[in-house]
């Protein structure tokens, strides 16, 4: 093992509260590995209401630009791999990877190992209207052994909402917690073994200790995995 964690380069704010938890579980990760020591850590830090408005406006090729041209910013400045902190925003992964020219951490394989691990093969895939319904995310996780059930739609929209209106602000209550712990019962009841809470913000509402099944957290599987890379010879 490593004396001292490589520098990962982070895309954040997407939004900040997530970006926190990451930051969080990273220095904790390493710490536990490393007493005395913490992360290093590149961070682009966005202004969240840009990034909504270009997503609201598809503008996802706007987005790729900005989110490869800033991690390449990062691995000038030393980060040894990306970690695009949000779900969605895998979207423009692989441009990213083009243009930061070391490795883009992806989420999804995470998540896909974390269920192939707990022996599940369906899972229910809660998310942003647009990891929900866009193939990106159900695609590469079935390229890794995993189905991905999605809610119906008007659930689906009930959900993306709430994460855009209300988790995005800073904003939960008991509401938020019972959309999200239907909409998975929901999934469950259709054949899913397991969830996915495929958005950084949605532990806020829904953890582990709501489901009797196996909860994928994909944040905290996605920094696990940096703190791995991060310590790795």
């Amino acid at each position: 093992m490593r004396t001292a964690p490589r520098r990962i380069g982070l895309l954040g704010g997407i939004t900040w509260h997530s970006t926190l938890e990451y930051e969080r579980l990273l220095h904790e990760g390493v710490a536990r590995a490393l007493p005395g020591s913490s992360a290093d850590l590149a961070i682009r830090h966005y202004e969240w209401g840009a990034v909504e408005r270009a997503q609201a406006e598809g503008d996802w090729d706007g987005l790729a630009a900005r989110f490869g041209a800033d991690a390449r910013w990062l691995v000038d400045g030393g980060a040894e791999a990306i970690l695009i902190c949000a779900n969605t925003m895998h979207l423009v992964a692989d441009q990213v990877a083009a243009a930061a020219g070391v490795p883009v951490i992806h989420i999804v394989d995470e998540v896909a190992a974390a269920a192939r691990a707990a022996g599940i093969a369906r899972v229910a895939l809660l998310g942003t209207g647009f990891t929900m319904r866009m193939p990106f995310y159900r695609e590469r996780l079935a390229a890794g052994g995993i189905e991905a059930l999605v809610p119906e739609e008007q659930r689906l929209a009930e959900v993306h909402d709430l994460i855009y209106a209300r988790l995005a602000r800073g904003i939960v209550d008991d509401a938020g917690r019972t959309l999200m712990r239907t909409a998975a019962l929901e999934l469950l009841d259709a054949g899913a073994q397991g969830i996915v809470a495929g958005c950084t913000e949605i532990p806020m509402v829904m953890t582990a200790d709501d489901v009797d099944v196996p909860y994928l957290d994909a944040l905290a599987l996605h920094a696990q995995a940096a703190v791995r890379f991060a310590l790795a010879d």
